[in-house]
């Protein structure tokens, strides 16, 4: 009986706890949410991109389009925000040295970043086609690039990347909850971000992926609705419409006619 009140006491605060959040910043239900799955629903690190995102084929194929319509956005690279700059939260895991981790941001939290995706239509009309994705863009990492240690806090969506650009000589990889993996153009990988994970760029050239979100489909049906309106709590924060200001690159990156 002491043990059914102690739990009736705990779901009873667990929701009171989330009301309160609704009220005061309903995107912080996220981490709530995300505790729940963390509790309940375990995964390996590194997870089967063809069971767990069937929509990636269509990006697989056509990788070197993606990539066609990247080589032209890196024209005017500079021009392209610091990752601390669109979201200053990041700024540990992306300024802590003197090397650049850029984002040409196409969509944030389900929110398109219009101007940024008239620059690459193709692969926008590409992302476009694929509903389960919630967030994408250009993951652009300068020479000699490290991003130290760090945990994504939502367990409600997998990370996916798709090389586009890997350096040809020396060692560029990532290591997610102790799996090493190493890019390479034109292959796929997708992987769970709630593991501490870092990435290293040991060498003189860019690393270049296109980085995606998308919903996990391997949380039972009940979790399923829930996890499309938690997700779509933070998609109406005031923070995001912050970042999404911040993603828009300023310039014209399409060539001068004439």
């Amino acid at each position: 009986m002491i043990v059914l009140q102690v739990l009736g006491w705990i779901v009873a605060s667990f929701i009171l706890l989330n009301v309160v959040l609704y009220f005061v910043e309903p995107s912080l239900i996220a981490i709530s949410f995300s505790l729940v799955l963390r509790l309940f629903f375990k995964n390996p690190p590194i997870v089967n991109v063809d069971e767990h995102f069937k929509g990636h084929q269509l990006l697989k194929d056509n990788w070197e389009v993606i990539r066609g319509e990247l080589v032209d956005v890196l024209k005017d690279e500079s021009s392209i925000p610091k990752f601390h700059e669109v979201d200053k939260i990041q700024r540990f895991i992306a300024d802590g040295d003197k090397a650049a981790w850029r984002i040409f941001m196409f969509m944030g939290y389900n929110n398109w970043q219009e101007a940024n995706c008239a620059r690459a239509p193709k692969t926008t009309a590409l992302l476009k086609q694929l509903p389960d994705i919630t967030t994408a863009m250009f993951s652009i990492l300068s020479p000699y690039k490290h991003i130290p240690p760090h945990s994504g806090f939502y367990k409600g969506v997998y990370r996916y990347h798709l090389a586009l650009i890997i350096p040809k000589n020396g060692e560029c990889y990532i290591v997610n909850g102790g799996e090493r993996y190493d890019w390479k153009e034109g292959e796929d990988i997708l992987f769970d971000d709630t593991y501490k994970h870092a990435v290293w760029n040991k060498t003189d050239e860019t690393r270049v992926v296109l980085f995606c979100d998308v919903f996990r489909t391997d949380l039972p049906k009940f979790f399923q609705p829930i996890n499309r309106w938690v997700y779509g709590l933070r998609e109406r924060s005031g923070r995001l419409k912050k970042v999404l200001k911040n993603a828009e690159v300023q310039v014209d990156l399409r060539p001068e006619e004439g």
